[in-house]
């Protein structure tokens, strides 16, 4: 597994107040599209908080942001928080993150496009409040829903999973231990399952719109892992 998996879902942990000072905007980028201040955030986020200002990899830009949708919260110009979305339908998706959220399973019973994965999160520093991150999560929430996706995965630090539980993930697999020693938390949200939304008080169960087909898709993933914390 590449140095990339690292950064997932990774940020530092919220800092207060975090409030924005302007209107908040939501927007996808398509693939191919111009990332523009979303690059810079990512940097800000993944190297100048880590005390490493000349950093480069992966992490800030790859061959995927030409196949992955990027949703960014705006406040005027400046992106403020960010994260990626690709399904497994491309094959390079396939080969960067099949084997990390075992997906092979997935492909048993759901076409690949029904499968999505969420990377390069990032919310800059000043700007962690409730209200941005719910633009954020809410933006991808309804990307999902338009493109016919039933499981959102996420790979994060153990320091996150408290946001994301928030949210309505939960781990569906044990954690991956990286070559480095650095811990994963591999986790998936159902979309539309409003039952567990509704239990954990997610700002996302005012969006379900098919709590049929996700009681199912949450029934098929607990029978299949059997790891649904």
């Amino acid at each position: 597994m590449n140095q990339e998996n690292e950064a997932i879902a990774g940020l530092a942990p919220p800092r207060e107040p975090g409030v924005a000072t302007g209107p908040l905007r939501v927007r996808r980028i398509a693939p191919g599209e111009a990332l523009g201040d979303v690059q810079r955030l990512r940097r800000e986020v993944y190297f100048l908080e880590r005390g490493r200002p000349d950093g480069r990899g992966k992490r800030i830009a790859d061959g995927l942001d030409g196949c992955g949708t990027t949703v960014v919260v705006e406040v005027g110009p400046q992106a403020v928080a960010t994260l990626r979305l690709h399904d497994f339908g491309s094959p390079a998706v396939q080969v960067e993150y099949g084997s990390l959220f075992q997906v092979d399973r997935f492909a048993r019973a759901w076409p690949p496009q029904s499968v999505a994965v969420g990377t390069r999160f990032a919310v800059q520093a000043d700007q962690r409040a409730k209200r941005v991150v719910d633009r954020l999560m809410e933006g991808t929430y309804r990307w999902a829903q338009d493109n016919g996706v039933r499981f959102w995965l996420v790979a994060c630090e153990p320091f996150l999973i408290d946001a994301f539980e928030h949210y309505g993930f939960r781990e569906y697999l044990p954690p991956v231990i990286l070559a480095g020693g650095a811990e994963l938390l591999r986790m998936a949200l159902v979309i539309d399952d409003a039952a567990h939304l509704g239990e954990c008080g997610s700002p996302l169960r005012d969006l379900v719109e098919d709590p049929v087909a996700g009681a199912a898709a949450k029934a098929w993933l607990t029978r299949s892992f059997g790891h649904l914390n």
